[in-house]
C-alpha cells in the first residue's frame, strides 16, 4: 500500500498544499502540507523544504448537495454524474428520496437544516430546490453556517425577496449566526440566464454556473479520488504521469495525471492523442529502469512541431514522470 497516496486521500476535503520538486537534483520529490503549513507526509525520506519548488493546491472532486428530490434535483443529479461529481439528496419525504430514483447519490432523509449540519460542505455546492418558503429559510440559513464554497436557491423574485428579507431580519436582531455578507453572496435567481423553462434546461443553467464558479476561484487541482484510491492500494510498483506546466491551447490543465500500473493498465488521462500515448511508453520504460524514478518532458503543440505527433494545439505542456514503490 502506498501511505503518501493514502495520507493525501485522507486529506482532500481539507485545504492541502502539493509542493513538487522540480529541479535535476531533487527531480519528483514532492510532499503535502496542510493549511497551517505543517507537513503531511512526503513521497521521499529527504523532502527538501527549502528552495523553488511548484505550488498547487489540491481538492476533490466537487459534491452537489441537492436540497429537494423534486424534478429539478433530479435533472441536476443526472447532469453531475455525467460530471464525476458526487452527489448528495437530503428530504424530508421518503418517497422523493429512493435508490430508485436516486441509485447512485448519498440519500439522506430528515430535516432539511439538522442534516446540513452534519455534513463535510468544505468541497460542495448547495442547491436549494424543497417546496416552500419556510423550508428555503432553514437550508439557506445552515449552508452559510457550514461555509460551503457554492449556495445557490431556486425560486421567483418574490420568493428569493422574502426568504432573504426574513434572515436579514433574524441578523439584525441577533438571532442568526451567519453574516450579512455571506447571504449578499448567494446565487439567486440560480443559474446562467438562457431563460431555461424546463427541469432539464434549469439544471444546465445551474450546473453551468457552479462550473464558471468554480473555475474562477483560486485554481485549484481537482483530483481524480477514485484513482487516488486505486493508488493508495497499489502494491506493485507504478508511474505517476502529471502535466506540471502547461502554456496555450493544450488539451488538459495543469495538474491532470494518470497511472501506468506494472501489469500495463493505464488509469487517467493527460489529454489522449499522440502526446498521451508517447507518455504511457516513457512511464512503460521508467517502470522497468534501475536506476532512475523521475524524468521530466517537454511536449510542444505549436504547429510544426505537434504535426509531428498529430496533434495541433498551439500549446506546450511539461509533464513529470514519477515511479512510486510501495
Amino acid at each position: 500500500m502506498s501511505k503518501y497516496f493514502s495520507t493525501l486521500l485522507e486529506n482532500l476535503n481539507n485545504t492541502i498544499e502539493r509542493r513538487t520538486r522540480l529541479d535535476d537534483d531533487n527531480l519528483g520529490k514532492e510532499a503535502i502540507y496542510d493549511s497551517n503549513n505543517k507537513l503531511l507526509i512526503s513521497n521521499t525520506d529527504d523532502f527538501i523544504e527549502k528552495g523553488e519548488y511548484l505550488s498547487e493546491n489540491l481538492a476533490g472532486k466537487l459534491e452537489i448537495v441537492m436540497c429537494g428530490g423534486g424534478h429539478v434535483g433530479l435533472a441536476v443529479y443526472n447532469l453531475a454524474l455525467l460530471l464525476d461529481w458526487k452527489v448528495t439528496i437530503i428530504e424530508d419525504r421518503s418517497d422523493f428520496c429512493t435508490p430508485d430514483k436516486f441509485p447512485k447519490a448519498n440519500l439522506v432523509l430528515g430535516n432539511y437544516d439538522e442534516e446540513i449540519m452534519k455534513l463535510d460542505l468544505s468541497n460542495a455546492a448547495v442547491i436549494i430546490a424543497t417546496r416552500g418558503h419556510k423550508f428555503d429559510k432553514t437550508c439557506l440559513e445552515a449552508a452559510l453556517l457550514k461555509q460551503t464554497r457554492y449556495v445557490g436557491m431556486i425560486g421567483s423574485k418574490a420568493k428569493v425577496h422574502t426568504t432573504k428579507k426574513s434572515l436579514y431580519e433574524s441578523i439584525d436582531k441577533g438571532e442568526s449566526q451567519i453574516k450579512r455578507e455571506d447571504l449578499d453572496s448567494i446565487f439567486s435567481p440560480i443559474g446562467i440566464n438562457i431563460n431555461a423553462q424546463t427541469p432539464e434546461e434549469i439544471a444546465i443553467s445551474i450546473v453551468a454556473e457552479i462550473i464558471k464558479f468554480t473555475k474562477s476561484q483560486k485554481k485549484q487541482i481537482e483530483l481524480d479520488v477514485n484513482l487516488l484510491r486505486r493508488l493508495a492500494k497499489e502494491e506493485e510498483p507504478f508511474v505517476v504521469a502529471r502535466i506540471v506546466e502547461k502554456r496555450g491551447s493544450a488539451p488538459r490543465e495543469q495538474g491532470s495525471y494518470l497511472a501506468v500500473f506494472s501489469n500495463g493498465e493505464v488509469q487517467g488521462t493527460i489529454g489522449g492523442g499522440a502526446v498521451e500515448a508517447r507518455v504511457i511508453e516513457d512511464s512503460k520504460k521508467l517502470l522497468k529502469s534501475t536506476d532512475k524514478k523521475s524524468q521530466l518532458f517537454y511536449h510542444n503543440l505549436s504547429n510544426t512541431k505537434a504535426s509531428e505527433l498529430g496533434m495541433i494545439c498551439g500549446g506546450n505542456v511539461k509533464v513529470l514522470i514519477t515511479k512510486f514503490i510501495s
